[in-house]
């Protein structure tokens, strides 16, 4: 039902964090070029991060 009170995974946290930074980016690209940029770049590896973490998963299973 709700998972208000249960931990959440790292990799969950930062599937989040991606997908905000993400967002934000997009917003910001329309006023300022440069922050979108560092924005983008903090997403990429993050993204990078989760990937490394789902490979590490799997080669677990």
């Amino acid at each position: 039902m709700f998972r208000l009170f249960e931990p959440r995974s790292t990799l969950e946290r930062l599937q989040e964090k991606y997908a905000f930074l993400m967002r934000r980016s997009f917003e910001l690209a329309l006023f300022d070029k440069t922050r979108s940029d560092m924005l983008n770049q903090k997403a990429c590896t993050i993204l990078q991060e989760i990937k490394r973490m789902e490979r590490n998963h799997d080669e677990e299973e």
